[in-house]
Parts: C-alpha cells; sequence; structure tokens
C-alpha cells in the first residue's frame, strides 16, 4: 500500500498548511520501503526540509541532499537561500577530475598556452582546401560502398535465381523457427474449440491474438493439420 494512503487508514486525512500545502509523510530510516507506521511521521514542508537538509549537513549522505533540494524547490526556495549545500573543496576536486580526466600540470598549461599562440594560423584558403579534400574523400568512399553493394547484391541474386524451395525445407524452417511447441499449439486449437475468449488464451500462452486466429484456420503449423 501507498504509504500515504497507509497514514490516512490510520490517523485520518493528512492535513494542509496555511498556505494549503500537504503535509509530507518522512521516512525516519530514510528507507522509502520501509512502511512501518512506527517509521512514518507527518511533517510541514518546511519541517521535512529541515530534516533532510540537516542530516545531510551531518552525515553528508548524497539522498539527503537530492530529498532537500526537492522540497527546496517545493517551498519556491532559490538556490541561495539553501542552507548546507556547499559541496566540501576535497569533493569538487575529485568531481573535476573525474570529468576532466588526468589533471595537467602547471607547466603542461603554460606550454600549450604559448603553443597556441605561437602557432600558425590556417588561412582562409588552407580551411576551404581541406574542407574540399574531406568532401572528395567521403565521396569517393560512398561511390565505393555503393558499388560494393550493388556487386553483393548481384552476386546473391545470380546465387539463388531459379532456386524453389521444397515443401520438406519449407516445413524444417517453419518447425525451425516456430515460436510455441506442438503440445501448446494443439492446447490452443483445443481453447479455441470450447470457445475460450482469444484475450484469455493470449494472456496465458503470450501470444497476440492475429497468431491465434491464424491457428484457428490453419495457416501456421501446418503439419499439424495434415
Amino acid at each position: 500500500m501507498n504509504y500515504r494512503k497507509l497514514w490516512e487508514s490510520t490517523y485520518g486525512d493528512i492535513p494542509k498548511d496555511d498556505k494549503g500545502r500537504s503535509y509530507e509523510i518522512h521516512h525516519k530510516d530514510g528507507n522509502r520501503k520501509n512502511n512501518e507506521l512506527s517509521n512514518l511521521m507527518c511533517v510541514s514542508l518546511d519541517e521535512h526540509y529541515e530534516i533532510h537538509s540537516r542530516q545531510y549537513i551531518e552525515t553528508g549522505n548524497m539522498k539527503d541532499l537530492a530529498a532537500a533540494r526537492y522540497l527546496a524547490g517545493k517551498l519556491g526556495k532559490e538556490a541561495d537561500e539553501l542552507r548546507g549545500y556547499t559541496i566540501p573543496l576535497e569533493q569538487r576536486k575529485k568531481i573535476s577530475n573525474k570529468l576532466k580526466g588526468i589533471k595537467h600540470s602547471k607547466e603542461r598549461i603554460e606550454a600549450i598556452k604559448l603553443g597556441r599562440k605561437k602557432g600558425k594560423q590556417p588561412t582562409k584558403e588552407d580551411i576551404e582546401a581541406r574542407t574540399a579534400g574531406i568532401r572528395r574523400y567521403y565521396e569517393e568512399e560512398y561511390d565505393r560502398d555503393s558499388e560494393f553493394r550493388k556487386d553483393v547484391r548481384r552476386r546473391i541474386s545470380e546465387a539463388h535465381k531459379g532456386k524453389v524451395l521444397s515443401e520438406s525445407t519449407k516445413e524444417k524452417l517453419a518447425r525451425h523457427n516456430a515460436k510455441h511447441s506442438d503440445e501448446v499449439v494443439l492446447e490452443i486449437d483445443k481453447m479455441i474449440k470450447d470457445g475460450v475468449r482469444y484475450r484469455i488464451i493470449s494472456e496465458k500462452y503470450d501470444i497476440s491474438q492475429a497468431q491465434i486466429s491464424q491457428i484457428k484456420h490453419r495457416k501456421t503449423y501446418k503439419w499439424l493439420w495434415k
């Protein structure tokens, strides 16, 4: 049962504050799946925000941070109004290093900056020549790929030209690709004859109603109807 409904079924309607905002149901142990009544507490939006804000400051639990930010949004608080949400400098460094990868030394950074300043800037002619070269390369690759595909299709077509599958081969392929076993299909056929609704058969055997209709009219699993 939903924990709000559980609270209401035991203690009555959840109250609202003077602004018409419904009170929150707080899980004392932080586990939203633990809906024991002893673990639930009915608090206002402001109280709920204060609880998670305080818990984040004390424990650093990111779930409390997420909950406090969500509740702050419901309260209409601005970002600079949130208290206790400054990420520690050490944590910032870890996040920064993870996002940026290996951090270069100051000497390396200065060398890169210096190289960019001294480097030759490409002229308009250089850019146009490189663009034309890239375009020409991909046009040639496209033509080459198209010719290759045409050749493959031609060879496949010639290899299969005039070939007709025998009935026995068709049956083998159909048996191999069949979704359901013969026993299941015979059970479905019996249920159809007994007047069981298609919806019930569909749910029981995970089969579409269109497939059931095909079985009924002997359009599939033909080896069973010989």
